[in-house]
């Protein structure tokens, strides 16, 4: 039963429970209460009458910005202590049991660290129904969590239950000491990851390297997360993988000029209204050619052979363009085409642009098929007039150009 006491702000004490203000009363005397970090109230008898402490009790107390938890452990470990270490901090509260010596298990109510979201992130929908082997996979990939988190902590209190190991999960039986050295290891990374991935909750998006490279299977497998809408903390969530081992391979891209993070995220409705404006600039590029091919014969054949275009299943862009033929102005229907754009998956949006951003995608293969009009349009129009258009066309794609570069 967690012991509550309640101080308001005239300095009154008030227990929660009757057990409780029994507990206090058989601790009736005087008491200096001693300065202590705001989270921590440290009171001695005054004069001292000692007395055993009660198993399971509190033998250690403290403030983390001012004791070296790491040490700590690792003498947890050579006394082969049997106990609860629990660590509050403004995130949330963690704790480790261990049993001699032992982490015997974890705990924690800090967002990405409870067991089932650390079932989730490995891949396992229903931590209820995993097999003895899954569970402990997944018990011991939340222990290194916390192990790691409790060490980066740099604000906050702990305290020690002696004679308490009964953790809130599935019977461990770890070595502290490797534990505690990965945990190290991981921090002394994880600084120099942090040079050029600051943080978890910054958002990534794709850049074109300078010096392409061919990348490992995980590498790309993660860039093909990248999105601009994914920060690393999402990245490593789809990834199945912690935000440490996510982390590693996205610092491998950002280094190789695959991917920047940046503090904005790429606004799906953002980018429909790009694409939308792109198509829309787009479509009065192709009903000008039209219209000059008209107003010197007749565009059918220039219509005909724009559907074959669109037809060809050899065409890099063929998903796009599935189903579709130009209107008889030689536009083509944006809500087809903007569908489809939707439809395509991660992969394909990153076979068609490094960066998979759909806009580029949609422009890129708009341009292909404006270069396809204006090369049949000067078939048919006299040199001036080939040129006329081509200038003015040219104008326009500008224009459409400048809504893909805009941030």
């Amino acid at each position: 039963m967690r012991r509550i006491l309640l101080i308001d702000t005239q300095g009154r004490v008030s227990p929660r429970a009757d057990e409780t203000r029994r507990e206090l009363a058989d601790r009736a005397g005087t008491f200096e209460l001693l300065p202590s970090a705001p989270d921590l109230l440290v009171a001695i008898r005054s004069p001292a009458l000692g007395g055993p402490t009660p198993a399971p009790g509190a033998t250690l107390v403290g403030d983390l910005a001012a004791f070296p938890l790491a040490d700590f452990l690792g003498f947890i470990h050579q006394v082969r202590m049997t106990g609860t270490l629990a660590v509050g901090a403004p995130g949330g509260l963690r704790s480790v049991s261990f049993r001699d010596g032992r982490v015997s298990g974890s705990s924690s109510d800090v967002r990405g660290e409870r067991p089932a979201e650390v079932s989730a992130r490995l891949g396992y929908p229903d931590e209820a129904s995993l097999p003895p082997s899954e569970r402990w996979r997944v018990a011991r990939e939340q222990v290194t969590a916390i192990f790691h988190a409790v060490l980066t902590v740099r604000e906050g209190v702990f305290h020690l239950v002696q004679g308490e190991d009964e953790p809130a999960g599935h019977a461990l039986s770890l070595d502290t000491q490797a534990l505690l050295m990965d945990a190290i290891r991981r921090i002394d990374e994880m600084e120099l990851f942090r040079s050029r991935i600051p943080g978890g909750e910054l958002f990534l998006r794709r850049r074109d390297p300078v010096e392409p490279v061919e990348l490992e299977p995980e590498e790309a497998r993660l860039l093909a997360l990248v999105d601009g809408r994914r920060r690393v903390l999402d990245v490593a969530r789809d990834a199945h993988l912690s935000e440490f081992d996510a982390t590693r391979v996205l610092y491998r891209l950002v280094e190789a000029g695959f991917v920047e993070t940046t503090t904005e995220s790429l606004s799906p409705s953002l980018s429909l209204d790009r694409s939308r404006g792109v198509l829309t600039g787009m479509n009065e590029v192709f009903r000008e050619v039209v219209r000059a091919v008209g107003s010197h014969g007749d565009a059918g054949p220039l219509l005909s052979g724009a559907a074959d275009f669109l037809a060809d299943p050899s065409s890099r862009f063929s998903r796009l363009w599935l189903g579709l033929e130009p209107a008889e102005d030689g536009s083509l229907d944006a809500d087809r085409v903007l569908a489809a754009l939707a439809a395509l998956d991660r992969a394909e949006a990153a076979r068609l642009d490094p960066r998979g951003d759909r806009c580029r995608i949609l422009l890129a293969a708009l341009r292909e098929l404006m270069f396809f009009y204006l090369f049949q349009a000067g078939e048919r129009l006299s040199r001036e007039d080939d040129e006329a258009v081509s200038h003015s066309v040219k104008r326009r794609l500008e224009e459409v150009e400048s809504m893909v570069a805009a941030p």
